[in-house]
């Protein structure tokens, strides 16, 4: 066994940071005073829309949306009151949005729509930009006089194992950002995780962030970003399987993963939440497997092993992470492998869910 880095607290177990409650509300947005120009960090999930800002005192605010949504049939529109539900009509067409979508989508054993999938906007239903465009709206827009100066935003590297369309995903998030009034850039998802974490290593480091839809990897020596890919694996990949191998939906695995759930253990529950929990415990193991042997593979056939003077952290992030046991057990498979990379550390980031958006929000103001 490989002995790749060297963290005085092995021994100790590490918890899963505990994610932040999800607003079923519109949420807060940035407040500015009369005509200064707010910039903030956007991180474009496809679980959650993360947007980062500095209020007034000068702290950072973190606002989240999950980027979810249900059509709802016409023909129950007479029987719905709307007022309190966070909903949007497009056309002739009326959304249930966000964390209501979410809720709904359970209680009543729907399977939600999502306005992206593997990191990118769906191609499977014609009002996903739009929709997607109308949450961004609401999670960003400045308040209070303030004006819309530059919003770096996420984007997800080219998936090595699959073919992809980030240029038009880019594009597209870009043009929704330039109509709110912001100047748009795009930043790499994991590239952003490394600007937030890493500045007491001269912003140098290895980052992968366990999405929903793809899983990012990024090294960056000095700020500059070496290199970037996704593996086409994600959170999702773990919810479509498991739902599959124990008959029931997606969402409702998603809402037993989000409770408290380690990947080591599945003695809580009912039967049937037990049987998800088992399942869910094979495919994370399974994720972190995959993604940390394609990362080695990927590093060893770019010759990465020159030209690093010192080691360097890996810093673990993204929802998927979030899981009980994930971080042991991606320490545990980073030890297995021949590393080409010295590492000071295998760590997580200070916060998973909102460090992509961030890093982007750095960039915006050093940009």
């Amino acid at each position: 066994m490989n002995e790749p880095f060297d963290d005085d607290d092995d021994d100790a177990v590490i918890a899963a940071p505990k994610p932040t409650a999800v607003k079923t509300t519109a949420p807060t947005r940035s407040v500015a005073d009369e005509g200064q120009k707010v910039h903030v960090g956007l991180d474009v999930g496809t679980m959650n829309l993360v947007c980062a800002s500095i209020n007034q005192t000068g702290k950072v605010d973190v606002s989240t949306l999950r980027n979810v949504f249900l059509t709802v049939d016409k023909t129950d529109l007479g029987e719905m009151d709307l007022s309190k539900i966070s909903h949007a009509r497009i056309d002739d067409s009326v959304f249930i949005l966000a964390n209501d979508a979410y809720n709904f989508a359970n209680i009543f054993g729907y399977r939600i729509n999502r306005s992206m999938q593997k990191g990118m906007i769906s191609p499977e239903d014609i009002n996903s930009a739009d929709v997607l465009s109308i949450m961004i709206r609401e999670l960003i827009s400045p308040e209070g006089g303030g004006r819309p100066g530059k919003c770096v935003f996420s984007v997800p590297g080219d998936p090595i194992n699959t073919r992809s369309n980030v240029l038009y995903h880019q594009n597209i998030i870009a043009r929704i950002v330039s109509e709110i009034g912001f100047t748009p850039e795009p930043l790499n998802e994991a590239v952003a995780i490394v600007y937030a974490e890493c500045a007491d290593t001269d912003f140098s480091g290895i980052s992968i962030s366990f999405g929903a839809g793809l899983t990012n990897v990024a090294v960056v020596y000095k700020s500059i970003p070496v290199l970037e890919f996704a593996l086409n694996r994600g959170g999702d990949w773990i919810d479509d399987n498991v739902a599959l191998a124990v008959g029931t939906i997606p969402n409702r695995v998603v809402a037993i993963k989000e409770k408290d759930f380690d990947i080591n253990r599945f003695d809580s529950g009912r039967k049937k939440e037990r049987k998800v929990r088992e399942a869910l415990g094979y495919y994370y193991t399974n994720l972190i497997h995959f993604v940390v042997k394609s990362t080695v593979k990927e590093l060893d056939r770019r010759d990465l092993d020159l030209g690093f003077p010192d080691s360097i952290p890996l810093i673990i992030s993204g929802g998927t992470s979030l899981a009980g046991g994930f971080l042991d057990l991606v320490r545990e498979q980073v030890q297995k492998e021949e590393w080409p990379l010295a590492l000071s550390t295998v760590r997580y980031a200070s916060d998973p869910l909102s460090c992509v958006a961030q890093g982007c929000l750095i960039k915006s103001l050093k940009s």
